[in-house]
């Protein structure tokens, strides 16, 4: 079901937001249902912190422990599907993706007074309490060496920086996005395209980049004067020379199957 107007405006609102990272998170769950109960969502994570509101002071590790026992950290994924970033889904069965569940540890985190936020790290998303990096998988504190091995010094200062809303959204959507492309159902991938687009809103390259993942969407429903559009829309934003040389050969190729046709 196509995403409402309103939801996407609201996607669009939280991407600008500070510390809006759970609010974020949920927006994508009603990405993915449209029936999700948001309200009954906040309720489960209330319940999940109220061991933590009974201590006088909360750490780091008591935050942890708290997920521990609640079930969360225990269980490897050994497959990913939509629900694994639907925070209702995630909240209700203890396991999730690394961002959906970061999403909930820096929420609770902030709750309780300790700053938290999310580290873009490549394909394992982190957090920061405290200034201590958390896997929210497993909800163990690690040390530089188990993370950092594969990054220059530059890239590694880069990462560790807080993860914006709009970026964190990013994030989560292209989970979603390719769950839908791996089903190849591009109406879906379509859909979430438009998602991000009101989600990024400022860094030119990546709206350049999904206006390119735009117009091969269109060309996988045959639809090739709209796939045209995408991708000169692409390139009149200016994308990285990879992207251009790419955006301009697909529509070499539109205009060669043109001359085919007719």
């Amino acid at each position: 079901m196509p995403t409402s107007d309103d939801l996407k405006q609201r996607l669009n609102s939280a991407a600008t937001q500070e510390h809006s990272e759970f609010a974020m998170a949920l927006l994508v769950s009603e990405v993915i249902d449209t029936h999700l109960d948001a309200q009954g969502t906040k309720q489960q994570l209330d319940a999940l912190m109220t061991p933590l509101a009974k201590l006088s002071s909360v750490g780091v590790q008591d935050l942890l422990d708290c997920f521990c026992r609640a079930g969360f950290g225990d269980r490897a994924l050994d497959r990913v599907d939509l629900s694994h970033s639907n925070l209702q889904w995630v909240l209700a069965q203890r396991q999730g993706l690394p961002i959906a569940l970061a999403a909930i540890v820096i929420e609770a985190a902030r709750r309780f007074g300790l700053t938290a936020y999310g580290i873009n790290f490549p394909g394992h998303f982190l957090v920061s309490v405290q200034g201590d990096v958390v896997d929210p998988l497993t909800l163990q504190i690690l040390q530089r060496q188990q993370f950092a091995q594969k990054l220059s010094a530059h890239e590694f200062d880069a990462v560790m920086q807080p993860t914006l809303p709009r970026l964190f959204g990013l994030r989560m959507l292209n989970n979603v996005k390719i769950q839908y492309a791996q089903a190849e159902n591009w109406s879906e991938v379509l859909d979430v395209l438009a998602c991000q687009l009101l989600v990024e809103t400022v860094d030119l390259q990546t709206q350049a980049a999904l206006h390119f993942e735009r117009g091969d969407c269109l060309q996988q429903m045959s639809m090739p004067s709209q796939a045209e559009r995408a991708y000169k829309t692409c390139l009149e934003m200016s994308p990285s020379d990879e992207v251009l040389l790419q955006a301009q050969q697909r529509l070499r190729d539109l205009e060669f199957q043109d001359k085919i046709l007719h």
